[in-house]
């Protein structure tokens, strides 16, 4: 898929007032360098992984599977992300609904970054070749749309989202687990090299983690608050930052 909102274009505004470049990293150094090492090894180890797998994806655990495909959906996603928002409105808990605006800019800065990096690379999926490293980059065809992985782009962000907001530890555990289990769902259906599952994680997990720090960061400096704007074919979100 050309972008994980797939009947949507998504656009990140981004507001920058004139001291944001004194401000500290969003990410550190050392958390995108680990990141990167991570996704290296994981290339080394593709086709391990990939002879284990039966060609078409395993029918062992595919019931379950098929089940974890769906989190990785962003539309079910924005539901419950939509949902979170109205109760919060209507129960007038503003931290609920702030952290599901706040969610919600995550999953779409990710869906921007997955998207031009599918297009972009052009990686061949592994239910259509035995060789990890066929690419055609700038190809529309979802064959050659392996790297990243979208549906790990948008677990990852989403947990990584969700852990900033909630800073509490059983639910960062549950979050990355959850997703771990929709990354190896992709990898188990010979949908994605197991590359391409660390390459998402580690695209949704810079994006949501840096936007959502980005947004706790205006408020503290008394930004206007972020907006999301629904239209037709558009999700606009607005980050202020200062």
């Amino acid at each position: 898929m050309p972008l994980p909102f797939r009947s949507a274009v998504l656009m990140i505004v981004l507001a920058a007032l004139p001291h944001a470049a004194h401000a500290q990293p969003l990410v550190s150094r050392r958390e995108a360098v680990a990141g990167v090492a991570v996704v290296a090894g994981t290339l080394l180890l593709d086709n391990a992984f990939h002879a284990m797998v039966p060609d078409g994806g395993g029918t062992r655990w595919e019931g379950a599977s098929s089940a974890l495909n769906y989190g990785g959906r962003p539309q079910y996603a924005l539901l419950l992300l939509g949902g979170t928002w109205t109760a919060g409105e209507l129960s007038r808990r503003s931290d609920v609904a702030d952290a599901a605006l706040h969610v919600t800019a995550a999953l779409a800065a990710a869906g921007v970054a997955n998207g031009v990096l599918k297009h972009s690379i052009g990686r061949e999926r592994p239910n259509e070749t035995d060789d990890p490293l066929r690419f055609r980059p700038l190809n529309g065809h979802n064959q050659w749309q392996s790297f990243p992985s979208g549906h790990a782009v948008v677990v990852f962000s989403l947990a990584s989202a969700v852990s900033e907001e909630a800073r509490t530890p059983w639910v960062t555990a549950l979050a990355y687990g959850g997703a771990a289990m929709v990354g190896w769902s992709r990898v188990y259906d010979d949908k994605h090299w197991a590359s391409d599952v660390a390459g998402g994680a580690l695209v949704g997990i810079l994006a949501g983690r840096s936007t959502i720090r980005l947004l706790h960061r205006g408020d503290e400096d008394d930004a206007d608050p972020p907006s999301v704007t629904v239209a037709p074919g558009v999700i606009a979100v607005r980050i202020p930052v200062r």
